[in-house]
C-alpha cells in the first residue's frame, strides 16, 4: 500500500506552534538555559511580522522611539544616576530599572513624554541610592521563557504581545482583548521563578481585533512541567482601560481619534530642567 501525504493539512502557524513547542521541550529535557532565548528567538522570528496588529508605520515608530529614547539617555546619565530599560510597543513607553533619586526619575519621565511619537508613558523606575547593572541573564530566560510559553498557548495572539521583565517581574505590552489579555496573563504568572505580572495591555473589542487581525494579515502577506510553580501576582497599571482604542500611524502630536493616553500613577507634578536632547523628526 502506499502513503499518500497531505501538505496542505498542517498550516504554517501550526508549524511554528509545533516547532517552539519542540524547542521549550528541549532545553526543558537538556536544562540548558543559557541556549533558551537563541532557540526561541530563532524560532518565533518568522511568523513575527505576520500577526502583529500594530500597522507597519507603528512599527516604525515604535522603533524609532526606542533607539531615540535608549541614545538620548545614555548620553545623559551616568551608570550611577540611572539604569534605564526602554520597552516601547503601540507608542506607549515603558521605563523599567533604576534612577539615583526622584528628581532624575522625574526628569527621565518628562523627556520621553516631551516625545511627539509618544502616546503615553509608565514609569516603573525604581529609586535607590546606588543604580547599578544587576546580573541580567536571569531576566532574560524568563523573558525567553514566557514568550514561548505564550507562543505555544490557545487563544494568545503571541506576537501581538511584548514581554519585558526587571528583577523577574513581567511586564505585557500588546493589543489584546479582554479575554486574550487574561489568558496571558495566566501564562505568565505560572511560570517558575515569575515574582509577579504587571498588565500595560491596550485592549480592544472583539470586534476590532477581528478587522486588525485582518489589517496585519493584507499588509504583511503570509509573511515543560518543572517550568509551572506558584502563581506570582498580577498587577494592572493604574488607568489602563478595556477597550481603549488602538493608535494609528500618525504621531501623538496629530490628535488622531483612537489614540487615547492613559494617566500614570505617579504623574509630573511639576517642570524640571532638562539637558539638550533629541527628537525624533
Amino acid at each position: 500500500m502506499t502513503n499518500v501525504t497531505h501538505p496542505n493539512k498542517t498550516s504554517p502557524a501550526r508549524l511554528a506552534r509545533t516547532a517552539v513547542t519542540v524547542a521549550a521541550l528541549l532545553v526543558s529535557a537538556t536544562q540548558l538555559a543559557g541556549c533558551f532565548p537563541v532557540l526561541a528567538g530563532a524560532v518565533g522570528t518568522g511568523v513575527v511580522m505576520a500577526t502583529d496588529r500594530r500597522p507597519t508605520g507603528t512599527q516604525a515608530i515604535d522603533r524609532g522611539l526606542q533607539v531615540e529614547i535608549d541614545s538620548t539617555l545614555s548620553q545623559r546619565y551616568s551608570d550611577s544616576q540611572a539604569r534605564v530599560s526602554t520597552t516601547v510597543f503601540n507608542r506607549k513607553v515603558l521605563l523599567t530599572g533604576e534612577a539615583a533619586n526622584a528628581q532624575i526619575k522625574q526628569q527621565i519621565e518628562q523627556y520621553v513624554r516631551g516625545l511627539s511619537n509618544t502616546r503615553d508613558v509608565v514609569n516603573e523606575l525604581e529609586i535607590t541610592a546606588s543604580p547599578g547593572f544587576m546580573t541580567r541573564s536571569n531576566d532574560t530566560y524568563l523573558t525567553s521563557k514566557v514568550k514561548t510559553f505564550l507562543v505555544t498557548a490557545d487563544g494568545v495572539p503571541a506576537n501581538s504581545i511584548k514581554v519585558t521583565t526587571e528583577k523577574s517581574v513581567v511586564y505585557l505590552m500588546g493589543v489584546v482583548t479582554t479575554t486574550e489579555g487574561d489568558k496571558a496573563t495566566d501564562v505568565a504568572r505560572n511560570a517558575s521563578g515569575v515574582q509577579k505580572v504587571v498588565k500595560v495591555f491596550d485592549y480592544v473589542s472583539e470586534a476590532e481585533r477581528a478587522r486588525l487581525d485582518q489589517a496585519a494579515s493584507s499588509q504583511n502577506g503570509n509573511a515543560g512541567s518543572d517550568a509551572v510553580g506558584t502563581p506570582a501576582p498580577v498587577q494592572t497599571v493604574p488607568g489602563s482601560q478595556p477597550n481603549a482604542p488602538v493608535t494609528s500611524d500618525a504621531p501623538a502630536s496629530m490628535g488622531t481619534s483612537g489614540a487615547t493616553t492613559s494617566p500614570v500613577a505617579a504623574p509630573v507634578s511639576s517642570p524640571v530642567a532638562l539637558p539638550p536632547g533629541r527628537n525624533l523628526p
